[in-house]
């Protein structure tokens, strides 16, 4: 605490929550209580409070944020942690503009005890039995798990504000465009903002429901990609995200491979995994053609006849051989 944080007019609070340590992991991800006291004494004095913590990974901050002006994260800063918060605050030399790699989750309660605070985070019910080791949630990992239970976040993974929160960007126009083996995901970003801004546009994909598995090996939206774009008042900025092959493969337990997931996939571009995906959001639909697919499409009647009578995999790794082997003869040299 500081007395002179009384007559400020804006009370600065730098707080480290509790770090693991090897062998063992942190025991809460609250805020000790006496930090929590200090931020709530000077936010009900009515004082712009901004919280800056050294955060080792997500952190609760639902039982004290609802007053605040601001929160920065530095995770685990070195020797010029305050040099870097103050010029991040100041906006000295560039924009404090980076984005959440995980999830804040929320408490379930506005007290949340630790029994409310193992309820509303991810695995936090299987810890004291100790299953959280068995690996049962599958694909379903960090803001995946938190999109399929449906839960409310306090903030969701990728979040962060746009130009110090001074404008929101708008994400619109969203065009997709199938390439064959490959997708192309353009979108426009735009902001009436008073300043300029870097913005991290986000691109979440959902699979077509032919792929198999069960629910906690389907995530219902993947991240596939991100760009970091300075984006200027009234000045609309075009950004693209190329999909490969792989991108859009999903992992087949019976022959451990990727395999390429066929049919209809829905792309979404956003500020974040909550609002990227949500009702209204920038959203596109196109129809994937697997690379085995498109070489068989653009094999003649004759050439597919040729082919030796092998199994499934077989004939398509021979369409594939070969419609490589006529796309080099026509190659300069070929």
């Amino acid at each position: 605490d500081n007395t002179a944080a009384s007559s400020a007019d804006i009370v600065l609070a730098v707080v480290a929550p509790k770090k693991a340590w090897e062998g063992s992991d942190r025991e809460t991800l609250q805020l000790d209580a006496v930090d929590v006291e200090i931020i709530k004494k000077y936010t009900l004095m009515g004082k712009k409070v901004v919280v800056a913590m050294n955060a080792p990974g997500p952190i609760i901050t639902s039982t004290w944020d609802d007053k605040v002006a601001g929160i920065t994260v530095s995770w685990l800063p070195g020797q010029q942690n305050g040099r870097g918060i103050a010029k991040a605050l100041y906006n000295e030399d560039y924009d404090a503009s980076g984005r959440l790699p995980f999830t804040f989750p929320k408490c379930n309660t506005a007290t949340c005890s630790q029994q409310d605070e193992y309820d509303s985070v991810h695995l936090g019910n299987q810890i004291a039995s100790g299953e959280y080791t068995k690996f049962t949630e599958k694909a379903l990992i960090g803001y995946r798990w938190y999109h399929a239970k449906g839960k409310t976040v306090s903030y969701p993974f990728g979040f962060g504000l746009f130009a110090y929160g001074s404008a929101q960007v708008q994400y619109t126009d969203i065009v997709s465009t199938a390439l064959g083996a490959s997708a192309q995901i353009t979108v426009m970003l735009k902001h009436n903002g008073p300043r300029e801004g870097f913005d991290v546009p986000q691109l979440y994909l959902s699979f077509p429901s032919s792929v198999p598995g069960d629910a906690e090996s389907k995530p219902e939206w993947v991240l596939k990609g991100f760009e970091k774009v300075l984006v200027k008042p009234g000045v609309p900025a075009a950004i693209k995200f190329m999909l490969n092959e792989r991108d859009m493969s999903y992992w087949d337990e019976g022959s451990s491979s990727w395999v390429c997931a066929k049919g209809d996939f829905k792309a979404c571009v956003g500020a974040n995994a909550r609002d990227a995906v949500q009702d209204g959001a920038a959203c596109a639909t196109f129809t994937m053609s697997c690379a085995e697919d498109a070489a068989l499409a653009a094999m003649s009647k004759a050439e597919l006849q040729a082919l030796p009578p092998l199994g499934a995999h077989g004939r398509a790794t021979s369409a594939i051989a070969a419609a490589a082997a006529f796309a080099g003869a026509l190659a300069p040299g070929g």
